[in-house]
């Protein structure tokens, strides 16, 4: 569907049939309102019927009573044959879909070591991480979910510890690249890890292998230590450090500080230095920062950069700010989701300054 760009046909089949289980939907509420009524309107003309016949005289007030607590009792049996006729068919239909989806298993058949009620899994197994040396990029385009092309055509190497900045207009394909490149969604042509094609990129470019710094980061609900660390056994303090926010979580009270619900005590330069910390955390081998110094002053923008330098990281990121781009080994301008030069920006700058602010 993605790659014959059927997207927009498949969503309008779907809004036909759904309409048509609207439709059913409605007709099966009118069904059960008349089931549920009309027991209910019959019941109470019988009570009624009941003392009619008693004030004319044909029976005394025994019977009467009598007559009209038994009528009553039909009520509930009206609406217990109502029900069966409205919930039953539903309630077979369901039971056989998830036998069908359990195969004959019980679905709640639980792993070795995992508990639901305390939480507790045994460890993850420790996956082998391939040190980067060389990024590849061959005839590379980013897809949408809705069929539509982020980026493509891109030929790009990066060897370890580079810089690479990508630059262009709003909707040029900054963040689809990247995106691209951490497995977020489906690219085609060839990624080259060591020389090596990357088989599936959504297994092999996972978390600790590359890490993803978002333009809009999620943070959570805990303290500075809990989304730097998240929940592993990692360092924080050199993190932190070069991430320059040593000074804004020194100010808050310490790692064990609460950033609020989701980061709302944090400005928006913290949450991206934040979610950059977590990503340093990682030692990951290649790290995607798609705009992490928009919301920075320059000074601290210029920190920031000179340390992802020294670390010796190997960054892919996107950004508009000239002090950024001046430290880049190189430069990707990106128009209309192609590549228009690459190369270092005092090259490049003259032609394409107009990007960068």
């Amino acid at each position: 569907m993605k790659l014959a760009a059927a997207t927009p046909a498949v969503h309008a089949h779907l809004r036909h049939v759904d309409s048509g289980r609207v439709s059913a939907a409605v007709r099966e509420h009118r069904v059960q309102a008349v089931l549920d009524g009309v027991p209910m309107v019959m019941v109470q003309g019988g009570v009624v019927a009941a003392w009619a016949v008693f004030l004319g005289g044909g029976w005394g007030l025994a019977t009467t009573l009598l007559v009209a607590n038994a009528v009553a009792g039909f009520d509930w049996f009206g609406r217990v044959a109502g029900m069966v006729v409205t919930e039953a068919p539903g309630t077979r239909a369901w039971q056989k879909e998830t036998s069908r989806f359990a195969g004959g298993v019980d679905l709640m058949d639980l792993p070795p070591g995992v508990d639901l009620v305390s939480g507790a899994a045994p460890e993850p197994p420790q996956v082998e991480r391939i040190p980067l040396e060389t990024l590849s990029l061959r005839n590379f385009s980013a897809l949408h979910d809705d069929g539509t092309i982020g980026v493509q055509g891109v030929d790009l190497t990066v060897q370890r510890g580079e810089l690479v900045l990508l630059v262009g207009q709003v909707g040029s394909g900054k963040s689809s690249m990247l995106a691209a490149l951490a497995g977020l969604i489906e690219h085609t042509g060839d990624v080259l890890w060591n020389g090596t094609p990357v088989a599936d990129a959504q297994v092999f470019l996972r978390p600790g292998q590359v890490a993803h710094v978002a333009q809009v980061p999620r943070v959570l609900s805990g303290s500075f230590a809990d989304n730097v660390r998240l929940g592993h056994e990692r360092r924080f303090d050199v993190p932190v450090a070069a991430a320059r926010l040593g000074p804004d979580i020194a100010e808050a009270g310490g790692k064990d500080a609460l950033v609020g619900h989701r980061g709302v005590r944090l400005s928006g330069g913290q949450v991206q230095r934040l979610a950059l910390a977590r990503a340093l955390a990682t030692d990951a081998e290649l790290i995607l920062a798609d705009d992490v110094s928009s919301a920075l002053d320059a000074t601290t923008e210029n920190e920031l950069w000179a340390a992802l330098r020294e670390r010796g990281a190997t960054v892919i990121g996107a950004t508009a700010k000239r002090a950024a781009l001046a430290q880049a080994d190189r430069v990707v301008v990106l128009v209309d989701g192609e590549v228009a030069a690459i190369g270092p920006w005092r090259e490049l700058g003259v032609r394409w300054g107009h990007l960068a602010g």
